[in-house]
């Protein structure tokens, strides 16, 4: 499946600066039909609605061109608040990175 891409996040994702650059290369990768998206969430320590919003766009745009969108290694305070605002019931969520690229596998 070489139309996977994941990107590990680090750090923080609060503000419009915290991932502009992420946000140009996940939609110029998906443009590209890279369009099986894999987000590590494993050293994501905040976000917030700007993250949110972020993983929102990738989920649509995907599935917009017959791919999806996968979060992995959700924990902590991420997980927290995708648990409380319920997202972990719209989102795909995988343990790793074997499971994610299964997940992929089982939709074709």
């Amino acid at each position: 499946m070489d139309n996977i891409v994941i990107y590990s996040l680090k750090g923080k994702i609060t503000t419009e600066n915290d991932f502009q650059d992420l946000e140009k290369v996940v939609f110029e990768n998906i443009s590209k039909n890279h369009i099986n998206v894999v987000f590590d969430l494993e050293h994501l320590t905040h976000t917030n609605s700007s993250g949110i919003g972020l993983f929102m766009k990738a989920l649509t745009k995907t599935r917009i061109m017959n791919g999806d969108l996968v979060l992995m290694h959700i924990n902590g305070n991420v997980e927290k608040i995708f648990i409380i605002s319920k997202l972990n019931e719209i989102y795909t969520i995988c343990e790793n990175q074997v499971e994610a690229i299964n997940y992929f596998k089982s939709k074709q």
